[in-house]
């Protein structure tokens, strides 16, 4: 009997996603086995709803994803556990493809029964390993990065850079301006626009003292008459509390219902520094979806093919055991690595976070240890050191 595998894409839709079901398709061709896509993510397997793949045209340069998304978990679902298991049972479905971000994948801890090949994709790019302490070895990172965010991560340096992005209204216009990132509990997309030089990052992972922050805006927007900040959506002020965040029971993962960060931080500023210089000009700046809407830039969708592929030729073979496929740094590009899914106790386990060695919390900037990490898929853009001039005052220089 020929053989038939499954894949879902769950969670926020990043630019590669159809590369990896493409990717799929194409090795599930080569073996000679039956690929099926679920609709809607999790939902689609609680409601046995899917389509044959074999049959659909899938362009890989279009971003989001033609199977659709979901946030679903399957625990809160009524008998969701037992359901989904019966209906890839029913369809007699020989693996599943689950690709997805941290709420996605823990589903599949649910399912150890059921051969699983786990593919990470978030902008957060928050599921993964580095080393905890001393130098960062490269080669050993597990997971180097997650499908989306060397995408994302571009984006987002383009947008504050000079050449590319705000930094010439900024200057123009001397504004203040406050962007925000998406990013929940990890700063890796806010971190990733330093490549852009903004003046100022805040991430989830340091709490910020509002009086620093606000002296360091000021004095730097003395020097050079403009600032840009790029704030984290999930960022906390120092006594724990979010910089804004609201409640959101609907997808069942008990997440706060984030977005408004970069106003709140604007609101603030143009309330304090009132009286010292026009805030007509504080502005905040939230590209929100556009992180993760486009094309995949080449490292992204080259990375989606190699895990797509692999992920089908892992499922045609042996593996009978939920097995999560990690991105690993090679002498030259990337690979695709199997690691068991019973070397993890939770998706906890693969909650990977910024630390000291990749960020400076008292200059809120980027450290060289990050560029090192970044530059491999994020371009870096150059500081604008001879951008703008130096103003002559009102003093008779004999010119005219």
């Amino acid at each position: 009997m020929k053989k038939c595998i499954g894949i879902l894409t769950g969670g926020g839709d990043v630019p590669p996603l159809n590369a990896v079901i493409a990717a799929a398709k194409r090795a599930a061709e080569d073996e000679k086995i039956n690929i099926v896509g679920f609709l809607d993510g999790w939902n689609g397997v609680l409601e046995s709803n899917f389509v044959e793949l074999n049959k659909v045209k899938i362009d890989p340069l279009i971003g989001g994803t033609i199977l659709r998304s979901s946030r679903v978990n399957i625990s809160r679902a009524e008998n969701g556990i037992s359901r989904a298991l019966a209906n890839l049972e029913r369809e007699a479905l020989d693996g599943l493809i689950v690709i997805g971000g941290e709420d996605t994948l823990s589903n599949c801890f649910l399912l150890k029964a059921f051969p699983q090949v786990m593919i990470s994709k978030t902008i957060d790019n928050d599921v993964g390993r580095i080393n905890r302490e001393g130098d960062i070895e490269t080669k050993k990172v597990f997971n180097y990065f997650t499908l989306g965010f060397p995408t994302a991560a571009d984006k987002i340096a383009s947008f504050v850079s000079y050449r590319e992005g705000l930094r010439t209204t900024a200057y123009s216009h001397e504004r203040i301006m406050i962007v925000e990132s998406m990013g929940m509990h990890a700063g890796w997309l806010a971190l990733a626009s330093g490549m852009g030089r903004p003046d100022f990052i805040v991430i989830p992972e340091f709490p910020v003292s509002y009086d620093i922050l606000l002296e360091k805006i000021i004095d730097r927007y003395k020097k050079q008459r403009h600032v840009i900040v790029v704030v984290a959506e999930g960022a906390k002020w120092d006594d724990d509390s979010y910089i804004h965040a609201g409640k959101d029971d609907l997808e069942g993962f008990d997440h706060p219902r984030f977005g408004g960060a970069a106003a709140a931080v604007a609101a603030k500023l143009k309330k304090d520094i009132q009286g010292r210089f026009d805030t007509r000009n504080i502005n905040a700046i939230n590209p929100s979806y556009l992180y993760r809407s486009g094309a995949p830039i080449s490292v992204d969708k080259k990375a989606a093919e190699i895990l797509g592929e692999k992920a089908v030729r892992l499922l045609a073979g042996r593996v009978k055991e939920p097995t999560f496929l990690h991105i690993q740094k090679k002498e030259r590009g990337f690979s695709a690595i199997p690691s068991p899914l019973s070397t993890f106790r939770s998706i906890q386990d693969l909650h990977r976070f910024v630390d000291s060695r990749f960020y400076d919390p008292k200059e809120f900037s980027i450290t060289e240890t990050a560029r090192r990490y970044l530059e491999d898929f994020v371009k870096d853009r150059p500081s604008p050191k001879n951008y703008g001039l130096n103003p002559l005052g009102g003093k008779n220089h004999g010119i005219c």
